[in-house]
């Protein structure tokens, strides 16, 4: 405190030659005292102030202000009031000095001071948290005045305006007092000032790539259109409203690592999952078919252009608390598949996540507003005049948007960023790597473990032996059987341990509770015939019990009866669901389209190397039998072994997975 190079100073520039003065002999008597290097006559008389005044400038500098902050040479400036008027009584009607009587009249009735704080900041208990005009708590002012028995002939009853001016000044001064207050300026500005200004961050900033990486979902303000033929097999084009846009990007290189475009009115938590195993595994480059559009000669995506970044997996993940990323098989996928911490944040604060919220207005911006079908950023923007209309007409559909959204995540990561120091975010991350802050890379015997959208979960086997049905399980809302479990009257009311595919639930894998493998189960019924997700799975589920009943169980296939429905539907919100549904099936038929492509492959493979083995064992038996070897030696060669498709590599838990 007595450090007078730590003090508070005062910029004189632009005062009169006489404030100055006044200022710098002030601060010279203030210094002589605080040093101790004269006495008070002494200082006086160099500084032509008095003893008294000498003391009294010293306390004011080492007084206060109202943020606790030391006062200082401030205290010193001329003309300033320390302290506040402070009026003993309330003028009268003959009065001609009213400085003070607002405030004086404020600590004599309390219940002023508590109608017009509760008015102007909503804090009352019987109200609707409403705010009110200055002019509106005038009145109310004026009728409390009068129930509190105040006359016309006192303060403020006996002024011209009744105080009006006083009161409005105190509302204004509330208002600036408690600008974080939600009910006066909204939410948004609420947030800002709880979250930002304060000077001070409560984390730390993340150096190394993939240390920290940040995830969230954006709405992009566009219409696509869907054609698809209708029960009475009429091509029929619509418009989608509610197209999402999930991306991962590395807080400290901004750099994309992963995306996921969702069509669905409301994203899930598969869509998170399949985002987050997007940004996990390697990027695969797209062939463009949209003429113009490439991927920038300096790179794309980190898996691509930097070899080291190619499985790596974050430190921590950074979220909102959308209902989607809370979901229980979100956060265990996170934890415990991909070793990470979740960081969630608090509620409604979307600046700690400032890096992802400044990119998708990128996006918007440079990108998708400058498409015809945009709605533009406001519903008053001139862009989104007859958006539907220009969406019908330039018919940009879901894969047009994906290639343009990769095109324009490839440039991003190109493109020089001024949070990188003008560097690009795939630059940045080269040269962090190069300088040795490697991230953590998934081991090679984990990445065919990792299983993203496999879940487990135990169910209990049912079946009654007096009534003759075999043994089956139930998961939602379905029967699951294979030749074993039918077969297997004694595991009734046992455990199993079931792994779940979320994108195609028509197979489960099974294991006892000794770890053994029971093998496929295989859904039955009317669930059997087409892929479906969990997701849809219950999506039907929730029409079979609602009116729709009948309709579905006509069908004989659940998921071609969704189809129909959501064909036939006048609802905006099921041609969203439909252009889901047909992205799926696409995806499942090239799925399986590449697994019996390698399978095959595989099967060539392993039939060339029977065939090598049987020629070796007719030749080592050639030489067996020669007249140089009297015996014989017999030995067999199974070359009908059948070849799985893949879902056991798919399934097994990280324990029971074989390390190639």
């Amino acid at each position: 405190m007595l450090d007078l190079a730590k003090w508070p100073t005062i910029d004189t520039t632009g005062w009169d030659e006489e404030a100055i003065k006044k200022y710098k002999n002030r601060k010279l008597a203030v210094e002589m005292y605080i040093k101790d290097s004269a006495t008070l006559k002494e200082i006086s008389s160099v500084t032509s102030i008095g003893g008294k005044d000498i003391t009294r400038f010293v306390k004011r500098c080492l007084s206060v202000d109202q943020f606790n902050d030391l006062m200082g040479f401030r205290a010193l400036n001329p003309g300033l009031h320390m302290k506040e008027y402070e009026r003993r009584d309330l003028p009268k009607s003959s009065a001609s000095n009213y400085s003070g009587a607002f405030e004086l009249l404020l600590e004599t009735y309390t219940d002023l001071r508590q109608l017009l704080y509760e008015m102007t900041l909503a804090t009352r208990k019987d109200s609707f948290k409403a705010t009110y005009s200055a002019k509106y708590i005038f009145k109310k002012f004026i009728e409390k005045c009068r129930e509190l028995g105040i006359k016309p002939s006192q303060y403020p009853l006996c002024t011209t305006d009744k105080g009006r001016r006083s009161v409005e000044r105190h509302v204004k001064s509330l208002k600036e007092q408690h600008f974080g207050n939600e009910h006066l300026f909204g939410e948004t500005a609420a947030m800002m000032a709880k979250t930002v200004g304060r000077g001070e961050k409560n984390y730390a900033t993340n150096f190394r790539p993939f240390s920290k990486v940040v995830f969230d979902a954006h709405k992009i303000d566009l219409i696509l259109t869907i054609r698809y033929t209708d029960p009475n097999g009429n091509v029929v084009k619509k418009t989608l409203k509610r197209i999402w846009l999930l991306a991962i990007l590395d807080a400290a290189t901004s750099s994309v690592l992963g995306h996921l475009l969702c069509v669905k009115s409301e994203y899930s938590q598969m869509d998170v999952l399949q985002c987050i195993q997007n940004a996990i595994h390697p990027h695969k480059p797209k062939e463009f078919t949209i003429k113009g559009l490439q991927y920038p000669s300096e790179g794309s995506f980190p898996s691509i252009s930097i070899p080291e970044t190619q499985w790596a997996v974050w430190r921590e993940f950074w979220m909102d608390n959308a209902k989607a990323n809370l979901a229980k098989n979100v956060v265990d996928k996170l934890t415990k598949t991909v070793g990470c911490f979740v960081n969630a944040g608090p509620v409604a604060s979307p600046l700690r996540r400032g890096l992802i919220e400044r990119f998708f207005k990128t996006l918007e911006v440079n990108g998708y507003h400058l498409l015809p079908s945009t709605t533009g950023s406001n519903p008053n923007d001139p862009k989104r005049k007859n958006a539907e209309l220009k969406a019908l007409k330039s018919e940009i559909n879901i894969e047009h948007l994906e290639e343009l959204t990769e095109a324009m995540l490839a440039q991003y990561n190109c493109e020089p960023h001024s949070g990188n120091s003008g560097l690009s975010p795939l630059k940045a991350m080269q040269d962090k790597i190069e300088a040795g802050f490697l991230p953590r890379i998934l081991p090679e015997h984990r990445r065919q473990e990792l299983g993203l959208m496999v879940v487990s979960q135990i169910v209990t086997i049912q079946g009654d032996l007096k009534k003759g049905r075999r043994p089956y399980i139930n998961y939602e809302g379905a029967q699951y059987r294979n030749e074993v479990l039918t077969q297997s009257a004694g595991l009734i009311r046992k455990k199993l341990t079931i792994y779940i595919d979320l994108m195609d639930v028509r197979y489960l894998k099974a294991f006892l509770p000794n770890g053994n493998e029971l093998g496929t189960l295989k859904v039955v019924g009317k669930w059997s015939n087409t892929p479906h997700s969990l997701e849809t799975r219950k999506l039907i589920n929730k029409f079979l019990r609602s009116e729709k009943r009948k309709f579905f169980l006509s069908s004989d296939d659940y998921v071609q009866a969704l189809t129909e429905h959501l064909a036939s539907s006048k609802n905006k919100g099921d041609k969203n669901r439909l252009a889901h549904e047909q992205r799926y099936q696409q995806s499942q038929a090239r799925i399986e389209q590449e697994t019996v492509s390698d399978d095959s492959e595989k099967v060539l493979e392993e039939v060339l190397i029977e065939e090598d083995v049987v020629e070796e064992v007719i030749k080592q038996r050639e030489y067996i039998n020669s007249p140089l070897h009297e015996h014989t030696v017999s030995m067999q060669v199974d070359i009908d072994d059948t070849f799985e498709d893949g879902w056991d590599e798919f399934f097994k838990p990280m324990s029971l997975r074989r390390v190639k």
